[in-house]
């Protein structure tokens, strides 16, 4: 299979802010009120309780850094392996982690990886590599509200440990 294959099988479509090509997949009927998630931005209708969607990059694109409020879970399916910088907020464990994604296990590649909420990511593909299918599992479900793009100046003011990825996974 190719890139192109996957993303008219998936009908999938550009992410526009991001990168890539994304399809949505699963949205719960299910919704939690605002009042039972603090730290999120009030929004109407309530957050479904988890969403879900196919997400695919290749060797012309990345995902450019970004955060949601809530946790992801990252699924890796198929395709050639992915490098992925995540830079944790303030009181985390870790300050950043630079892993690769992948589903061979056997070369050190992690198939599936929580992401805390409001953690910066950003992924693109490994040199050589031709594309990477993923699926992006959240809860709560997606909601715009909950999303930002990263701004380059100011994560590298913040990481500058990793400025040369930073504006590598950055497009300003």
């Amino acid at each position: 299979m190719d890139a192109k294959t996957i993303i008219d099988w998936f009908g999938m479509q550009p992410n526009t802010a991001e990168g890539g090509y994304y399809a949505p997949v699963y949205t719960s009927k299910f919704t939690v009120s605002n009042k039972e998630l603090p730290g999120f931005k009030p929004v109407k209708p309530d957050r479904p309780i988890c969403s879900a969607i196919y997400y695919l990059i290749d060797a012309e694109s990345f995902s450019a850094m970004h955060r949601v409020t809530g946790n992801m879970l990252y699924h890796f399916y198929s395709g050639d392996p992915v490098q992925v910088l995540l830079l944790y907020p303030e009181g985390s464990p870790n300050r950043w982690e630079i892993f690769t994604f992948s589903n061979d296990v056997a070369a050190g590649g992690c198939p599936m990886k929580v992401i805390p909420g409001g953690t910066w990511m950003g992924s693109r593909m490994i040199a050589g590599g031709n594309y990477a299918l993923m699926g992006v599992s959240m809860d709560s479900g997606f909601n715009p509200a909950d999303y930002t793009i990263a701004k380059r100046k100011e994560l590298i003011k913040e990481y500058p440990e990793q400025k040369d990825l930073i504006t590598a996974l950055t497009r300003s």
